[in-house]
């Protein structure tokens, strides 16, 4: 139910799988490098078909190039994750909630319109720290969705853009998970496969959907989703930090 949902979100709005299913299946008992791997191994699937479906909308040229840039900070993040993890997860959970929720803030409260092209300052920003979040944690997606959004694009080009990004980024971010957490890893990566039909009848109840919104419900949609996954992370994390500093008077 949870990959069902996730590809019928990620069919409709361009992006969430990851968002949506990954906490769900880690508060299900599921260890995050296994449910990062099955994940991403059905994102990789959904967006492949996706993209195929919306080809002749996506700008091919500049998925190629963002997909480069966002692959090799992918090495970053997942550099970054061994040595901070060791320093605290949990404040780095936070500060990257923090980070989303002023991102999306941001966005949603800007009144200006879409534009053909945006200063070469963001693309800067968006496409390293998505790679950077992929390899981090398996969710990349929030840097780049701000990015695509705030261009006039149609609808189906935003989400032909963003799932071919996605569907060329993931096989090398499954085989740099599968070096850094072992044999196990092929397991989880075989389940997303055989979820095939999940992902294909997911798929086919959210494509429509997307496909009739416009730019601007798009736009807010995606942004109420960021929004609420920004809190619940960081409400998550100072709930966290809070059973790990005890109180004064539990310590005497």
């Amino acid at each position: 139910m949870v990959l069902l949902l996730a590809a019928a979100m990620q069919s409709a709005v361009g992006f969430g799988f990851a968002l949506f299913a990954t906490p769900l299946l880690v508060w299900m008992g599921v260890e995050l490098p296994h449910a990062v791997a099955l994940v991403s191994t059905c994102s990789m699937v959904q967006s492949a078909l996706a993209a195929y479906e919306l080809r002749r909308d996506t700008p091919w040229g500049l998925v190629f190039r963002v997909t480069a840039v966002r692959l090799l900070f992918v090495l970053v993040g997942l550099w970054g994750m061994k040595v901070l993890v060791q320093q605290g997860a949990l404040y780095i959970r936070l500060a990257l909630g923090l980070v989303l929720a002023a991102a999306t803030l941001m966005q949603m409260a800007s009144d200006r319109p879409p534009r053909p092209r945006l200063a070469w300052g963001w693309d800067l920003l968006a496409f390293p720290a998505s790679g950077v979040m992929a390899g981090f944690s398996g969710m990349g997606g929030p840097p780049l969705v701000l990015w695509a959004m705030a261009h006039d694009w149609s609808t189906r080009a935003i989400r032909g853009f963003l799932f071919a990004v996605f569907a060329a980024s993931i096989p090398l971010q499954l085989v740099l998970l599968r070096i850094s957490f072992g044999p196990g890893i092929w397991t989880y990566i075989g389940l997303g496969f055989a979820s095939f039909p999940l992902l294909l009848l997911g798929a086919r109840l959210g494509m429509p959907v997307g496909n009739r919104m416009s730019h601007r419900t798009l736009s807010r949609v995606a942004g109420l989703v960021l929004l609420l996954i920004s809190v619940s992370a960081v409400t998550q994390s100072l709930m966290a930090l809070s059973r790990h500093h005890p109180t004064e008077g539990e310590r005497s």
